[in-house]
């Protein structure tokens, strides 16, 4: 059995306002913030083929009030790959195929929406006033090969966030 880990997302959260928002948001102080937790693939063997973890991104936003509050969450590539061919990496430089989807389906990748994949948004629901915040699972799935050697293998993805 050989371990394999995502070790952590490196997390980025990006203000893009229209003018009217950075008016309101610099006088009342609206702030969101992105989180996520590892993505862990455990003790995974070669020979059972693809295998599933799953992890959650939080965003957190803290503001006046607004009406239908919406983020868009966009995911990079990894410091290994791009963002339709995400690696892992090991200490010894072996590389492993993985990548991370929007659903258990595992039928669209969660990227930017610019150089691939697809982002996610997320809403604060009718109407938030002061505070709320959405978690959204993630669903990574490597896929080992026999040539594949035992190891820990990590990559970093960026997240950003844009309101």
């Amino acid at each position: 059995m050989t371990r394999f880990l995502l070790v952590c997302f490196t997390l980025c959260a990006a203000f893009v306002a229209t003018p009217a928002d950075a008016l309101v948001c610099g006088i009342f102080g609206c702030t969101c913030n992105v989180s996520a937790t590892t993505l862990d693939f455990e003790n995974i063997s070669p020979l059972d083929g693809a295998q599933t973890a799953e992890g959650e991104v939080t965003v957190d936003c803290t503001g006046l009030a607004e009406l239908f509050p919406s983020i868009l969450v966009r995911m990079q590539g990894g410091v290994h790959g791009t963002i339709s061919a995400r690696k892992m990496r090991s200490a010894s430089g072996d590389l492993l195929d993985y990548n991370i989807f929007t659903t258990d389906q595992h039928t669209a990748v969660w990227g930017n929406g610019t150089t691939g994949g697809l982002p996610v948004s997320v809403s604060g629901g009718v109407l938030a006033v002061g505070h709320w915040t959405v978690h959204r699972t993630v669903h990574g799935v490597v896929v080992p090969t026999t040539a594949t050697r035992p190891g820990n293998y990590t990559d970093t993805v960026i997240i950003r966030i844009d309101w």
